[in-house]
């Protein structure tokens, strides 16, 4: 499948903000070298909470139109609503809310969001973030067969196998339809792309060029004895061409891989060259190696901005410090693009 997004977006119109991330810096300063693309929040941060949650705005100025996105809600529900008000996002002016999957730090304010949204918004995600997930992380790092799981886990951390293991908050289907018919919110569930406004897409299902690219450890645990690994059939990602510049790709967890979630925006839009990246890479649990190869295909790549933050990790921060195209994203962090 593909869609067309040739038309793009012209230079100056977009501006993405950054919510509710893991880490707020009032010391960071912003960097000359980006000329205007990337601005810190400098001093203003110290009205922002941080917590282990994603959240962004993506604002489009079309001549004299104005169009607001969200995507996801963060963790803590409170966390989004203190820092939107900060950062002069109305949430009543949200046309469309996309989630990008089923993990409690993306979604666990949608209680908080929906009510703050107005009339007839959309709010896009895949089914399959209904599904419940179990994660369960080795002592060695590698991850266990399916069915090794069957065996209670007690009985395989006894065995010393796994040092990490539980169930992971589900969204409860029943709740969020609800509110949301109450207030007149429209809920979309697709695992096609969607084409959100001229220029701009979401990923729909997201290929896997590559299956070891996906993030290890986790499982969906389809009975009380049955486990299948989760490949993260319910990721989204969203591909912004900017004209003449090329695709802004904007990610929530990266679990599909990044390197496939880019790959897959590139396929999709008939698009290959990549203007930015921006948003969690899911690389903090990867050996050192494996963060190598990834930055030298992000060297090769040579975006203008690369920003990894929330599940990114320091390791791929660390390695990708030195490149011209690399940048750290904070609560308040904006993208002018």
């Amino acid at each position: 499948m593909s869609i067309n997004i040739s038309e793009g977006i012209e230079s100056g119109k977009i501006t993405i903000k950054v919510l509710t991330t893991n880490e707020v810096s009032l010391t960071v300063l912003t960097e000359d070298k980006f000329k205007g693309k990337v601005i810190q929040p400098g001093t203003a941060a110290s009205r922002f909470k941080a917590e282990h949650g994603l959240a962004m705005s993506i604002e489009i100025k079309d001549d004299e139109s104005s169009h607001l996105f969200l995507l996801d809600t963060g963790g803590l529900p409170q966390t989004i609503i203190d820092n939107s008000k900060h950062l002069n996002i109305n949430l009543n002016d949200v046309e469309k809310l996309i989630l990008s999957h089923g993990h409690l730090d993306h979604f666990g304010g949608l209680n908080k969001v929906i009510p703050e949204l107005k009339e007839g918004c959309e709010m896009y995600l895949n089914p399959n973030c209904y599904l419940q997930n179990f994660w369960a992380i080795t002592n060695s790092g590698e991850e266990l067969p399916p069915e090794e799981l069957l065996t209670s886990v007690k009985e395989l951390k006894n065995e010393g196998k796994i040092k990490l293991s539980g169930k992971i908050p589900q969204l409860n289907k029943t709740l969020i339809h609800n509110l949301a018919n109450q207030h007149n919110i429209k809920i979309i569930e697709t695992n096609e792309p969607v084409k959100l406004y001229n220029g701009i897409v979401t990923s729909g299902e997201i290929e896997l060029f590559d299956k070891n690219e996906v993030t290890k450890g986790f499982y969906i645990q389809k009975s009380r004895k049955e486990f299948e690994k989760n490949y993260f059939r319910d990721e989204t990602s969203i591909y912004i061409n900017v004209k003449d510049k090329g695709l802004v790709v904007i990610t929530g967890c990266g679990h599909t891989g990044i390197i496939n979630t880019i790959k897959h925006g590139q396929k999709l839009t008939g698009t290959d060259k990549v203007y930015a990246v921006i948003g969690g890479f899911h690389e903090e649990w990867n050996p050192i190696e494996v963060i190598e190869e990834k930055v030298k295909y992000f060297e090769k790549l040579n975006p203008e901005v690369i920003c990894g933050m929330h599940c990114t990790g320091f390791g791929f921060n660390k390695v990708m410090g030195s490149h011209p195209s690399h940048t750290l994203g904070f609560v308040g962090t904006e993208f002018h693009f």
